[in-house]
C-alpha cells in the first residue's frame, strides 16, 4: 500500500495583472509569479492590450527550474 509522502499547504494571493504571491507552509519567504519578456509580449499581441503589473518569473520558469535541477 502506498502512503502519502507530503501534502503541500499553499496560500496564493492574486495581485494586479498576472502577479501572484504564493505562501508555502514552513517557508518564510513568499514565491512570486507573473510574466516577463517574451511571454508578456506574446499575450500583449494575442489580446491587443498592455499586460499590467510588475515582471516576475512565470509559472513555466518555476516548472523548468524545478525539473532541470
Amino acid at each position: 500500500m502506498i502512503s502519502v509522502a507530503h501534502t503541500s499547504h499553499i496560500r496564493i494571493l492574486k495581485h494586479e495583472g498576472p502577479h501572484r504571491t504564493a505562501y508555502i507552509e514552513n517557508f518564510t519567504e513568499p514565491v512570486h509569479f507573473g510574466m516577463h519578456g517574451g511571454i508578456k509580449n506574446f499575450y500583449k499581441q494575442k489580446y491587443g492590450r498592455e499586460i499590467t503589473g510588475p515582471e516576475y518569473p512565470a509559472t513555466l520558469d518555476h516548472v523548468i527550474a524545478g525539473i532541470g535541477g
